[in-house]
This record gives structure tokens, sequence and C-alpha cells, in this order.
């Protein structure tokens, strides 16, 4: 009879999730439509984490303070360093036969899910607060909605919340993990 491996499904599904959030990360990063702005002329503008300042039309030019846009900006930025990290110790926890890379991955994944909400809070309270209360953003914005890219980084809390519970979740080696035929196993391949 050949060797067996123990295969984890839940580790292999926690870094596939990584991996997926690595790219929606990304994506919400550079992405330039957190939020569109309807004006009454008719424009419509998006907003993302690096422009402060659009010009709408001639006469008028709406800024955002660049100081709370930075901090959205940073903790998203935190979050894909985070991601890439957890990322990098689950394909170890992987590849080894110890536990702990995969608790400091769950882990660093709660923090990357941490600075990611951190982010979805400030940026939709500080835009709405900045366009309801100055008196020329009010009289030319009719309305505002936030857009796919903020959708996409609500969606990147999710499977950062998904794989660190699968980091952190225990299978004893006997019973619950999946046997898997080694390669080396000669006789797997003897010809009847």
């Amino acid at each position: 009879m050949g060797e067996f491996q123990r295969i984890r499904p839940f580790k292999i599904l926690s870094v596939v999730m990584v991996t997926i959030a690595i790219v929606l990360t990304v994506v919400s990063l550079v992405g330039p439509d957190w939020v569109s702005a309807s004006f009454y002329e008719g424009d419509v503008k998006s907003w993302g984490l690096w422009w402060d300042c659009l010009k709408v039309h001639a006469s008028f030019e709406m800024c955002l303070s660049a100081d709370w846009l930075a901090a959205c900006a940073a903790m998203v930025f935190l979050s894909l360093i985070a991601d890439f990290l957890g990322a990098a110790l689950g394909v170890w926890g992987l590849s080894s036969k110890r536990r702990l890379p995969c608790v400091l991955a769950g882990g660093v994944c709660i923090v990357s899910c941490i600075c990611m909400v951190i982010s979805l809070i400030i940026y939709p309270v500080m835009f709405t607060k900045e366009v309801r209360n100055n008196p020329d953003y009010n009289a030319e914005t009719s309305d505002f909605e936030f857009s796919w890219t903020f959708g996409i980084a609500c969606g990147t809390v999710f499977f950062l919340m998904g794989a660190s519970i699968f980091f952190f979740i225990r299978v004893s080696e006997e019973e619950d993990a999946q046997p898997m035929k080694s390669v080396q196993d000669k006789s797997y391949y003897k010809v009847m």
C-alpha cells in the first residue's frame, strides 16, 4: 500500500479566498468609482480614493478634504499588504504540517478586514458630511450614490472574513482530512 498525504480542504479554500480578496482589493484601490455624483447641469462625476478635486464645469470645482481621503486610501493599501502576507502565510501553512502559519494567516486576514471596514465607514460618512455641509456643493449636487468600486471593497470584506474563519478551523488529521494518494506509489499504475 502506498504512502498517503493529507490535504486540508478548508485551508485550500481559505488561500483561494485570500487570493480573490487580493484581486478585489487591488480593484477597489485603483478603481475610479467609489462615489458617483450627479449635478443639476446633467454631469455625472466619479470619485475614487485618489482624486480630491474634480472640475464639474467652468465655474465650479468640487474639492474634498485630502486628509480623510488619504486615510481611506492608506487603510485600503494596508489591507492589500495584509492580504499578501495572509496569502503567503496560508501557502506556507499548506506546505508545512504545522498549524501556526494558518493561525497567523487567519489573524492577518482579520487585521486586513478591519482596515477595509474602517475605510468603508470613513469614506461614506465623510463624503456625505462634506457634500451636505458645504452650501456650494449642496446647491450644485442633485444626488450621489456609492458606486461599483465601493461595492467591490464591501465584497472584499466578506472574502476576508470567510478566509479567516476557514484558517482557524482545526481539522483532526485522522478523521476529517481527506486522504490523497501520493504519486510515489508505483503499484497504483500497474497494468492488469
